[in-house]
């Protein structure tokens, strides 16, 4: 592709290199990125509205560190088995970074942040989590530094059950036989939540133990969500034939509100000028 014309008559236009990489992209709005590649195909130059980026990668051809406009950026260190370990940059005269720990199957075991002193090394801020996994291989628990742990019990291939902090429940789910839930208990079952499906597999109601928040959904034959409905507001959605968002009839006690809405041949939305009468663009 070279040029890319929307409805609105805008174009943006592709040049590529000898070997078909994107060389400059012009946008929409005229903004211009370049690229330039290695022998190998990587991206080593970038241009960006006068930044300038340099992409530098080590004999494995995993990206190392990067400099915008001549100054350092991002840097990457690898293990021997080639899995990130850290990733650092300067901010305000402060080293920040991420390390990452492994277990033996390449599983993320503990991330640590640190900002230091990049003259003394001195340490200046540390905090780590630490994660850990089931037997089969889904993560099950996280524990950041001072807090309680965070823990997921699930099901089968890995359907989430609930969830505890420190031992103490947080919420439990219900699912039926497609594993899609019906319902959700939290806050020591201070709260319940009924949810329930049509034959379609569209959410059908969510009932809470609080009726004021009850809502109730109806769509049409093409899917599209038509109504919200609840006991002190009821929304209704109307659509294009080729299923654009054309209005929103909002009612409530002492509220009848009609939205419409219009777009440009592109798609994007336009103001509504009765609720913007001074915009200059009209559907």
């Amino acid at each position: 592709i070279t040029v890319l014309t929307n409805e609105n008559g805008s174009q943006s236009t592709f040049l590529y290199d000898p070997v078909d990489r994107l060389a400059e992209q012009r946008g929409f709005d005229g903004r211009t990125q370049r690229y330039r590649y290695s022998a190998t195909g990587q991206l080593v130059h970038s241009e960006d509205e006068g930044l300038i980026t340099l992409w530098h990668y080590d004999a494995s051809d995993r990206i190392t560190h990067r400099t915008v406009n001549g100054d350092p950026a991002e840097q990457w260190q690898y293990d021997d088995h080639g899995w990130l370990t850290e990733i650092s940059h300067t901010s305000e005269g402060h080293r920040v970074a991420v390390h990452y720990g492994y277990d033996d199957k390449g599983r993320l075991t503990g991330e640590r942040q640190t900002v230091e002193n990049p003259e003394t090394g001195e340490m200046l801020w540390e905090h780590e989590t630490k994660h850990a996994y089931s037997e089969q291989g889904l993560a099950n628990r996280q524990e950041p530094d001072g807090l309680p742990p965070v823990e997921w019990l699930t099901y089968g291939s890995g359907y989430l059950a609930g969830m505890k902090l420190g031992g103490t429940p947080l919420v439990e789910y219900t699912r039926d036989r497609l594993h899609r839930e019906t319902a959700r208990s939290f806050g020591g079952e201070a709260c319940e939540l009924a949810t329930a499906w049509n034959t379609s597999g569209q959410l059908q109601s969510r009932h809470l133990n609080l009726p004021q928040l009850d809502r109730d959904y109806d769509w049409n034959d093409n899917g599209q969500l038509i109504r919200i409905s609840g006991p002190q507001e009821s929304r209704e959605y109307r659509y294009s034939d080729t299923g654009r968002l054309t209005g929103v009839h909002t009612t409530a006690a002492n509220l009848d509100i009609d939205i419409p809405y219009a777009t440009d041949p592109a798609g994007n939305r336009l103001p509504d000028p009765e609720l913007h009468p001074d915009s200059t663009l009209t559907a």
